[in-house]
């Protein structure tokens, strides 16, 4: 890990959100703004500081899941200087560059900032500015640069005249400074702008006169795209996604429709999956080799191992799947189920909280809630599980090679014998000893097998 302090400016409202919540809580893929920027920041810092205000304790609390970082407040949202200024503490006990970074830019890749921090370190820069030049530059600081190529300032949208305001080179809002040059900076602004705030860039005058100001282009414009409303959120989605589809494609995916495919930042896939148009697969989840997605499927916090095939517009959730087992069409797995090897789920199956033993098969309308089945079993059409009595959740469970009949309805607390039977439309209100029949309403022993 580099000796880099990074500081993550967080601390505005972002009213253009037209939100309840902070800006950097919405999310991108699954997480939020500002879990994208600190996972980035401890990936190349030492130590990471964040400047947080509005909703200072849900900023800190969301944070903190991503990542690890100190937190200051800024009070009063007076720029980007005075929140940087904040931080003064941390910034005068560090030896080395630091980094500013902003809570609501989350697509930095780490390719561009390790080449900024690298640059700043070769030219022994004061501050190194991260430029890109932008077909529509609306909304950013403009870059105005001398004869010689040197940066003679930089100009705030806000303060643009008709001739600034066509300039396309940007500044992105990313530096890396000298720390001492830093602190000794942010005593000399001064707030005599339009808005009557401390900007961060007016450093620079102080700090070309003591250590080379340098200007670092990227091209990779992605990179600085900073979030300031919905459609700014809706762009960055389209990026972002474009970058994880191509990222799974290189490491051996099949995606047959990557324009109609959704994959969340934390999902991994393994080599040879295939996944069809239409899916959409969330948190946690977790794919092994050689299974197959079939289109319009929903998997979040889903642990699939190899082989599994999920076929259409099945929904698996908080739930695991082994091997060589099927899903779908159109089955619903709810949040504590696991399934075995060699299983089928099938069309219509709704579980919850049930686990699935090797080789059974619930193959068609059915609610199993609340339930421990057992290797080998097979269960009708139209089987209920009966897991609430209008107070409590009870279990259900099925020994091995249990066979139950079409439309039978398991009132629990209930269990069924090894090797037993129901018969079509039963319902079973009392265990079941092993190698029997039972039928009727109420179910009564039948024979012995």
């Amino acid at each position: 890990m580099a000796e880099v302090l990074t500081i993550i400016l967080a601390a505005g409202e972002g009213t253009r959100m037209n939100s309840k919540r902070n800006k950097v809580l919405h999310e991108l893929t699954g997480k939020p703004l500002i879990g994208h920027v600190v996972e980035l920041a401890n990936e190349i810092s030492r130590q990471t500081v964040c400047v947080i205000g509005h909703q200072a304790e849900m900023v800190k609390e969301t944070m903190l899941n991503y990542g690890t970082a100190e937190f200051v407040y800024q009070e009063n949202q007076l720029g980007t200087g005075h929140a940087v200024l904040q931080a003064r503490e941390y910034i005068s006990s560090h030896q080395g560059p630091v980094l500013i970074l902003y809570g609501d830019t989350p697509l930095m890749s780490q390719e561009t900032i390790s080449r900024l921090i690298a640059g700043h370190g070769e030219k022994n820069a004061g501050m190194t500015i991260l430029t890109a030049e932008l077909d529509d530059p609306a909304g950013y600081g403009r870059i105005v640069r001398k004869d010689t190529g040197e940066i003679e300032k930089i100009v705030e949208e806000h303060d643009t005249d008709d001739k600034t305001a066509q300039i396309k080179e940007v500044n992105s809002g990313i530096y890396c400074f000298s720390s001492k040059l830093l602190l000794k900076s942010l005593a000399q602004l001064e707030n005599d702008n339009n808005q009557g705030e401390y900007y961060l860039p007016e450093t620079m005058h102080y700090i070309a006169k003591k250590a080379p100001l340098l200007p670092l282009f990227t091209e990779r414009t992605e990179d600085i795209l900073g979030i300031n409303d919905r459609r700014d959120l809706a762009q960055a989605e389209r990026i972002l996604q474009r970058r994880i589809i191509n990222e799974h494609l290189d490491k051996g995916v099949t995606i047959k429709d990557p324009t109609r495919t959704y994959i969340e930042a934390g999902v991994k896939i393994a080599p040879d999956v295939t996944i069809y148009p239409g899916s959409y697969l969330r948190g946690e989840t977790r794919i092994g080799r050689d299974s197959i997605i079939g289109s319009n499927c929903q998997l979040k916090n889903a642990v699939l191992s190899a082989g599994v095939e999920v076929r259409q517009g099945s929904i698996i959730m908080d739930s695991e799947v082994d091997s060589a087992t099927t899903v779908g069409p159109y089955a619903y797995l709810r949040p504590g189920t696991k399934i075995a090897k060699s299983c089928r789920i099938g069309n219509f199956v709704e579980l919850k909280k049930s686990q699935v033993g090797e080789g059974s098969k619930v193959p068609h309308l059915s609610y199993v809630g609340d339930a421990n089945l057992g290797r080998n079993c097979n269960i009708g059409a139209g089987t209920i599980f009966a897991n609430y009595d209008g107070e409590k959740k009870h279990q259900t469970s099925l020994a091995d090679n249990v066979f139950i009949g079409s439309n039978t309805t398991l009132v629990a607390p209930v269990k069924v014998g090894k090797n037993s039977s129901t018969g079509a439309g039963s319902v079973v209100t009392k265990d079941v000893e092993k190698n029997s029949v039972v039928l009727g309403v109420p179910a009564r022993f039948y024979k012995k097998k």
